[in-house]
């Protein structure tokens, strides 16, 4: 019975035998003499294809052999050629070779392979061959890359975490249990005056005024898991003073086991400013409320006084200008001219003095009248207007220019009154003008507002006076040379300020004037 193999040789070939390794032994010139079945399956070649016509060098990558010889020319100072040569040089003379290459199958597909090169050699030590066993090194690639993914996702969890930490308005910062700061953002730098190196490391308590409150937060927290809207005042190294509130909350680790506590402290500095605006606004307002009060019951007596004091005056006044007509009738054309002339500015007084009367109770009125808001036509109010004066200027060459007038919102008595006092206006400064022309128009918007307009050209006035023309009694011409009380523009500015809106002229003297006032359009305000 013959012999059976050596435990060495049976090992010897149950390795050349591996499929899971790949074995290749070549002679001394590089030439494939063995070519295991772990080679046969890593590369697809059988080993008849190989054996005695390839070597190791042409199962691989070109361009990494040539790579791989330049590295051992500069390490080893010494010409290496590319192939074969480089891929055993550091075996051939006695040192240790595992490497990596890649490796390209009988397909042409390529794949990353761990190689182990050992130098064979005789009883005589001299080098016969050499042999390459090699692993396939894709799967602890994948692996690999996988790790560099995980890596690269949790840096860059690390960063969006750290990014929402940076970018809050607050200053945030976590502290262990026993009140040692271990995180901050810049916040908490710009709040302290410290840097982040000075913070971590640092109690908590350090950066606040009072610092047993600051201790008492952190307790709260470890002991109830929240606290909110904690007031404290950090300090910082400048010596400035912020009024901060304070929320926190405690964080775990996975085994649900207390690691410290998460605090964030918002600046206060605006919230407070706003508030003292708040309150001396609501201080104002009633301050503004009890004078308007006052002024309204100022008004109120006023008026009864206007009423009062006009009923005192009406009644001399009617005596005055009866014993005036009296007299008249009694001395008809018996008296001197001188005297007659008299009594005629006696009655041109009285009769003046119960026009003023009337435009002072009128003024009165549009102070106290309520404003009865509807769609008011103005091209029919200008009719109505125009009409009567045309019966009081029958004698005059008036040429008027009216334009088509917008629908407004607002009291028609009240408006009618506005345009009987412009109209008239500009009659009256207008006498002498031939021709006298008026124009009535509208000249745009203005917020939802119609601009309206009435322009003469009569005489005018100085803009440096143009801020008193609608005061009550101012007047820009002397009274002599034109009638009125001084009452009639106040009135136009009171009215037109009751609707909402303003009002304003210009002018050049002795070259007409133009007065503007606003009204709100088609009836949307004042309903």
């Amino acid at each position: 019975m013959a012999a059976g193999p050596s435990g060495t040789e049976a090992l010897q070939r149950a390795i050349l035998h591996s499929a899971t390794f790949s074995c290749i032994a070549t002679d001394v010139h590089g030439v494939i003499k063995i070519f295991n079945a772990g080679a046969q399956r890593m590369l697809g070649y059988s080993a008849m294809e190989v054996v005695d016509r390839l070597t190791p060098a042409d199962f691989h990558e070109r361009g990494e052999l040539v790579a791989r010889a330049q590295r051992l020319r500069a390490e080893f100072e010494v010409p290496i050629e590319q192939g074969f040569d480089a891929m055993v040089f550091r075996a051939a003379h006695g040192l240790e070779d595992i490497y990596e290459l890649t490796k390209i199958r009988k397909d042409g597909s390529r794949f990353p392979a761990m190689l182990s090169v050992t130098a064979l050699r005789d009883a005589g030590n001299a080098i016969i061959g050499f042999l390459f066993v090699g692993t396939d090194n894709t799967a602890r690639h994948e692996v690999e890359a996988e790790r560099r993914l995980l890596d690269q996702r949790l840096r860059d969890q690390q960063f969006y975490t750290r990014s929402l930490i940076e970018s809050n308005i607050d200053a945030l910062m976590t502290i262990d249990p026993r009140g040692i700061i271990t995180d901050v953002n810049r916040q908490t730098e710009a709040l302290t005056g410290c840097t982040r190196d000075e913070l971590i490391g640092a109690p908590f308590r350090n950066y606040f005024t009072d610092s047993n409150r600051a201790s008492l937060i952190i307790q709260q927290v470890l002991e109830a898991g929240t606290v909110a809207d904690y007031e404290l005042t950090a300090r910082n190294l400048d010596g400035t003073l912020t009024e901060v509130s304070c929320n926190a909350s405690t964080f775990h680790n996975r085994e649900r086991v207390v690691q410290g506590v998460f605090a964030s402290a918002r600046d206060m500095t605006a919230m407070r400013r706003v508030e003292r605006t708040l309150q001396e606004s609501e201080i104002q307002r009633a301050r503004d409320a009890a004078h308007a009060q006052e002024l309204a019951e100022v008004n109120q007596e006023l008026e009864a006084f206007s009423y009062s004091v006009s009923h005192d005056l009406r009644a001399p006044l009617r005596h005055i200008h009866g014993y005036v007509e009296m007299l008249r009738r009694i001395t008809r054309d018996q008296l001197p001219e001188k005297a007659t002339r008299y009594l005629q500015t006696i009655t041109d007084a009285s009769v003046e003095m119960g026009e003023l009367i009337d435009d002072l109770l009128a003024f009165s009125k549009v102070g106290r009248a309520e404003v009865v808001a509807s769609h008011v036509e103005l091209d029919t109010l200008v009719e109505e207007v125009i009409a009567r004066l045309e019966m009081a200027t029958r004698d005059r060459a008036i040429e008027w220019r009216i334009a088509h007038l917008p629908r407004v919102a607002g009291d028609a008595a009240l408006l009618r009154q506005v345009l009987a006092n412009l109209l008239d206006n500009a009659v009256k400064y207008t006498r002498d003008r031939r021709p006298a022309v008026i124009e009535i128009g509208c000249a745009g918007e203005e917020h939802g507002r119609a601009i309206l307009f009435i322009r003469d050209n009569g005489a005018g006035f100085d803009m440096t006076y143009a801020h008193k023309l609608f005061g009550v009694f101012q007047r820009l011409h002397r009274a002599e040379e034109f009638e009125g009380t001084g009452i009639g523009l106040a009135t136009v500015r009171r009215v037109i300020g009751r609707h909402g809106g303003r009002v304003w002229a210009e002018g050049k003297l002795g070259e007409g004037a133009t007065f503007y006032f606003t009204l709100a359009l088609g009836g949307a305000a004042h309903e």
